[in-house]
């Protein structure tokens, strides 16, 4: 093996240690609430992705697709190599890792004007930070080859009308998964998840502070949108005495109101802006992928719960979202 192939090789490790590293660390920085440090993380990971892919390939390991199928299927087996470090591997990098680590150590994530529009170049893993140059300055690769890392789409990247449908969506399936739950059961927390009831009523409290922030953007001028608390999940427990009959009624009262808000809106009113206090001015699409993201963590505690309850199971799992409240 030449010193080329065993640099590569250790590359190939080393990124890929990395890549697995800050992959793990941009989750749990989401169940922290910590939404721009996650999207800095995010970032992180695709520069040292993009740059494990760059050494497999110039180590020969990417081929025809059949014969890549044919490798997968007999198993690769890379040689065991002293990495060194295998984050926070250039300047640029530690730079945007220090600013959150001083956000960190202020009990807080990193505001909008702390960390701005994030991008990585797709060929050679370059991370730029700001209004994107019209190349990469390293290797050459056009704007339009970057790896978009954007305050605005944080909460993720759904359209209106898939919004407006996951939100029908919900309504649906919160009623199906407490069919044949006796009201002790939904009361009682299970496995270290929540009450069921808990979580219906929070879906409620949620689905209230959207709506708010929603009509504020569509019916005043770049207002300033409130604060998510303090309806979190711990303040639910108040809930657990209210039959379930009166949650499920609260629930479908306001997601309809919700839905009355959105239907029928045009593509320049998902766009009107609201100022957020950590991402900044965002458009109505922000938000509505916020509570969509949320809800959809907060369902699938639900769904296991209920399998839980009804099965004796006792299996715990590890939502990304369970605390999407920004």
């Amino acid at each position: 093996m030449t010193w080329n192939d065993e640099e590569h090789r250790r590359l190939l490790v080393s990124t890929s240690i990395g890549y697995t590293a800050y992959t793990a660390w941009a989750r749990q920085a989401r169940r922290e609430r910590l939404f721009n440090i996650a999207r800095l993380l995010d970032a992180s990971a695709a520069v040292k992705r993009v740059r494990a892919e760059q050494s497999l390939r110039r180590l020969g390991e990417v081929a025809k697709t059949t014969t890549n199928i044919e490798r997968a299927l007999a198993g690769l087996e890379p040689e065991a190599v002293v990495t060194g470090p295998v984050t926070g591997t250039s300047a640029f990098q530690r730079e945007l890792l220090e600013r959150a680590a001083r956000a960190l150590a202020a009990g807080r994530d990193l505001i909008y004007t702390e960390l701005g529009d994030l991008f990585v170049c797709s060929m050679c893993g370059q991370l730029m930070e700001g209004d994107p140059l019209p190349f990469c300055s390293i290797c050459g690769t056009v704007r339009e080859g970057f790896l978009d890392f954007r305050i605005v789409d944080c909460m993720g990247t759904l359209g209106p009308s898939t919004i407006v449908r996951r939100l029908e969506q919900g309504l649906r399936t919160v009623q199906d998964l407490v069919v044949d739950l006796t009201e002790e059961q939904l009361s009682t927390p299970v496995n270290g998840f929540p009450a069921c009831k808990d979580l219906i009523g929070h879906l409620t409290d949620m689905d209230i502070v959207f709506r708010e922030r929603a009509w504020m953007i569509l019916e005043t001028n770049q207002p300033r949108l409130p604060s998510a608390h303090p309806p979190t999940l711990q303040h639910a427990v108040k809930y657990r005495t209210v039959p379930i009959a009166d949650l499920l009624e609260q629930y479908t009262s306001s997601r309809q109101q919700t839905l009355n808000l959105l239907r029928g809106l045009t593509q320049a009113a998902w766009q009107r802006i609201g100022y957020h206090a950590i991402f900044g001015p965002v458009p109505l699409l922000h938000q509505g992928n916020w509570v969509v993201t949320h809800e959809q963590g907060h369902l699938i505690e639900l769904a296991q719960m209920r399998h839980n309850l009804l099965h004796g199971g006792n299996q715990m799992i590890e939502i990304a979202q369970e605390v999407l409240h920004p």
